[in-house]
């Protein structure tokens, strides 16, 4: 029998899952490709309105919470600019469509050349034609892929881009075959979707895709067929989509209960395991690996972070520092190089910002890449086994 543990809930959200924190204040300078004029005018040398819309404004305390970690960030950001001064405004969306779309009217109204936030996707969905209509960019905090477009580019970190990481990794290691195991439901599928296509766009093969329910009997029933098909069709790593809130303790120690060896069958996590210490206490999880942010970045924005409110950020709070850091940057490339700031091909360069959880840079798609460390579980600790590549040029797998 497995151990007793606390209920099963959904552990993946429409929100970034994993931490945020930061090194510096200011992104990584690189002049663009070529100066393009595509996006709004915007005079450089003079303060830019900058509109951040936060959950605020619904009396929900953890929004309000969540929305004055964003804002705090986000004035950390601000004050370490160079060479670039900004007019931070800040409107609540109460983390609803209709809130978003009005947040977002005022922002335009208000003279706002570009939006950070909103940070619900749905809030994303109702701001999103408003700045359309007036040619601004909008720097979503969402990590939901279907709200971004040319309009938006969602900052929150996706499955797509953790699962690259942690395929890359794997072929790595020598690791070809991928079974995946997730739970059933939009966001577990989700998940296995996006795993799927880092494993096709790797080369690696996906040999078997099993799904669970989130109760214990239902993983009790699933696990052993799940293990018997992995086994038979040469799975060497399995990717486990779950979180530490919801049924990865169970999952993991039922499939190794029933027949995954480990030392045959390495298991890979999509989600940040080291948010539980009964997780990776668990014997089914040692010799394991799983990706998140790296924690050299992590720590030192939370020590500035610290220094500046007296408090812990909230754990979303360095999406918002990347979202203005990157506008600085980008408004300091502008006075140097002409055009507007706001352009895609300057929201896109290739070379990316450095930001809260390390480098990141934004794709034409509105999606995001942010170089991730690999984590390693043993003796029921994590450790940094391969820290996160410093800048795009620098990734070695």
């Amino acid at each position: 029998m497995l151990p007793v543990r606390k209920p099963i809930r959904k552990a993946l959200r429409g929100l970034a899952v994993l931490a945020s924190a930061a090194a510096l204040a200011a992104c990584s300078y690189s002049a663009p490709t070529r100066v393009s004029d595509d996006g709004i005018a915007v005079d450089p040398n003079k303060p830019v309105t900058v509109a951040l819309l936060v959950p605020t404004g619904s009396g929900d305390p953890g929004k309000e919470m969540i929305g004055r970690s964003l804002i705090n960030a986000a004035q950390l950001a601000q004050t370490g600019l160079q060479n670039a001064t900004i007019d931070l405004k800040v409107y609540p969306t109460s983390g609803t469509t209709d809130g978003g779309a009005a947040a977002a009217n005022q922002a335009v109204a208000e003279g706002a050349k570009i939006i950070v936030g909103p940070l619900f996707s749905t809030a994303t969905a109702g701001a999103e034609p408003v700045a359309r209509a007036a040619g601004i960019k909008m720097l979503s905090m969402s990590n939901n892929p279907e709200v971004a477009s040319d309009t938006v580019y969602v900052l929150g970190a996706t499955f797509a881009n953790t699962a690259d990481s942690l395929v890359a990794y794997g072929l790595s290691q020598g690791l070809r075959n991928y079974g995946i195991v997730y739970p059933s439901g939009l966001e577990g599928e989700t998940a296995r979707d996006a795993a799927a296509g880092a494993i096709q766009r790797r080369g690696a093969t996906l040999v078997a895709s099993e799904p669970y329910n989130l109760s214990v009997q239902a993983i009790e029933s699933a696990a052993g067929p799940a293990a018997a098909a992995l086994n038979a069709r040469g799975a060497n790593a399995v990717i486990l989509t779950d979180g530490p809130t919801g049924g990865l303790g169970y999952i993991a120690e039922a499939l190794r209960r029933d027949g995954l060896a480990s030392g045959q069958v390495a298991f890979l996590g999509m989600q940040r395991w080291a948010d539980s210490a009964e997780i990776l206490a668990l014997d089914s999880l040692q010799g394991g690996v799983f990706v998140a942010p790296d924690p050299s970045y992590a720590g030192a924005f939370n020590g500035r972070y610290h220094n500046a409110y007296g408090e812990q950020p909230a754990a979303l709070a360095g999406l918002a520092f990347d979202g203005v850091a990157a506008i600085g940057a980008l408004i300091a490339e502008a006075r140097v190089d002409g055009g507007s700031p706001f352009s895609a091909a300057r929201l896109t360069k290739s070379s990316g910002f450095l930001g809260a959880t390390g480098p990141f840079r934004l794709l034409p798609n509105g999606t995001n890449q942010r170089n991730l460390a690999i984590y390693e579980v043993r003796g029921g600790t994590s450790t940094v086994i391969r820290p996160a590549a410093r800048s795009f040029d620098t990734i070695g797998y």
